[in-house]
This record gives C-alpha cells, sequence and structure tokens, in this order.
C-alpha cells in the first residue's frame, strides 16, 4: 500500500479476523477523515489546558464565593471534563456513521462517560476542601478522593481509550494518511502527551497511575492487531501520546 508520503506500508490481510468476520469495514471519506482529524487534535488541546491547569499554581486560587472554591476545579468541572467527553463521542460518531452494529463501542463510551463524571465530581471538590477537614473526616476523605475516585477514573480511562480505538479499528481510513493528517496526528499525540504529563507532574505518587497507563497502551496496541497505523490516525495519536507520558513520567517520577 502506498500512502500519501509516497512510502510503501505493508498491510496485513486476514480474512477469518474475528473484527473483520464479524463487522465489516466501514472505511472513512475524505469529509470524515477532515473531521476525525480536527476532533483529535481539539481533545489533544483540552487535555492539554486540563493538565496546564492542574500544574500551574495559580488556578489554586479561590473564587469569591468561598475559600474553598478554586479557579482550578472550577475549569475541571464546568469546562475540561463535558469538552472532553463530548469531543469523544463526535470522534465516536465519525467513526461509526450510523452503523447498526455500533451499539459496542457507544455503549462503553457511554458507560465509561458516567465513570468520569463520577470521579471528577468526587475528586474535584475533595481536593478544594481537603485543608479544611479535621481528623474525624480524613479516613473518609482518604477513601472517597484516594481510593473511590481514582479507581472508577482509572476504569473511565482504559475504557474510554480501547472503546474509541475500536471503533477507529472497525472504521480504517478508506486512504494512507497524506503527509499533512499524519503530521497532524503525531502532533496532537505531542500535545495529548504533554498534557497527560502536566496533570501528573505535582502528583506524590503515580505508580498506580502508571500501571495503569501500561496497561491501556498494551490493550491499544492489541486492538489494532498489526494494521498499518497509516490507517489509524486515532491509533497514532492515542499511543503516541501515551507512550511520550509514560515514559517521561516513569523517567521523572519513579
Amino acid at each position: 500500500m502506498q500512502s500519501g508520503c509516497g512510502v510503501t506500508i505493508p498491510t496485513m490481510s486476514n480474512p477469518q479476523s474475528p473484527i473483520s468476520a464479524a463487522t465489516p469495514s466501514n472505511n472513512l471519506d475524505a469529509r470524515s477523515r477532515h473531521a476525525l482529524g480536527f476532533l483529535l487534535a481539539a481533545q489533544a488541546m483540552v487535555v492539554l489546558l486540563a493538565g496546564l491547569n492542574l500544574a500551574w499554581e495559580g488556578t489554586r486560587a479561590p473564587l469569591p464565593v468561598g475559600e474553598f472554591v478554586r479557579w482550578r476545579e472550577m475549569f475541571s468541572l464546568g469546562f475540561a471534563t463535558p469538552a472532553s467527553v463530548v469531543l469523544l463521542f463526535l470522534t465516536l460518531w465519525t467513526l461509526e456513521r450510523g452503523r447498526r452494529d455500533a451499539t459496542g463501542p457507544l455503549t462503553l463510551v457511554a458507560l465509561a462517560a458516567c465513570w468520569l463524571g463520577i470521579s471528577m465530581g468526587v475528586h474535584e471538590p475533595l481536593s478544594a476542601v481537603r485543608p479544611a477537614a479535621g481528623p474525624r473526616l480524613s479516613e473518609s476523605f482518604w477513601f472517597w478522593r484516594e481510593i473511590f475516585s481514582h479507581a472508577v477514573f482509572f476504569a473511565a480511562y482504559a475504557t474510554l481509550s480501547l472503546a474509541v480505538v475500536w471503533s477507529q479499528v472497525r472504521n480504517p481510513l478508506a486512504q494512507p494518511m497524506s503527509c499533512r493528517a499524519a503530521v497532524l496526528s503525531i502532533g496532537s499525540g505531542v500535545l495529548l502527551g504533554a498534557g497527560i504529563f502536566c496533570s501528573q507532574l505535582h502528583a506524590k505518587d503515580i505508580r498506580a497511575d502508571l500501571v495503569v497507563m501500561a496497561l491501556t497502551l498494551a490493550g491499544i496496541e492489541a486492538l489494532r492487531r498489526g494494521r498499518p497505523f497509516a490507517l489509524l490516525p486515532l491509533n497514532v495519536t492515542l499511543e503516541l501520546g501515551y507512550g511520550l507520558s509514560l515514559a517521561a513520567l516513569a523517567l521523572v517520577k519513579l
């Protein structure tokens, strides 16, 4: 197969593949390719802004409405989380384009979106009011903020990632990416990785986070099943972003 950059890319034809046999490909046309590139770039920018929001000390300043109502949590809950979910849904919508067998990916994204909202809704307010919690609340704060919200967030993160990649693998590009599209996917991956890195930069113990990231990355690559990256821009962005952030955080934090 000849890519848009003039590079020959090997393809794998496997008519017995479970995915190809059960769900015939819905190759993306030019309009859908452009929409997908825009959505990936927008998602990467949202993640970058969310990471900078967590890394910058200035967002810890309180709003006039209360001592423990901070810009940081308001940005996370009021913009970053809903924007990310909407962009993920639009990405899935662009990939599936009305397929009648899209129940699986759509259900997983809906479930994971609920988990994401729950985890952020618990974690962010508790982070803001934690300094006011006395000894009586210390154990409850620890459970809800460190155990419950993180576990639900990990489930949301992994499920959303695998669901949209599953959708991309089901619906590859009709033709290999052009050089411009490839640069956009790679650039989005770099921005995504930078956002994830910033979000964890000041965290104290991220060993569990790194394990979940590594397992999710392995799952994404397993779903690809050797298919050429030139047909899977979402895989390029996610695998590059997750891989860069995982390597950088492991180097800095471990």
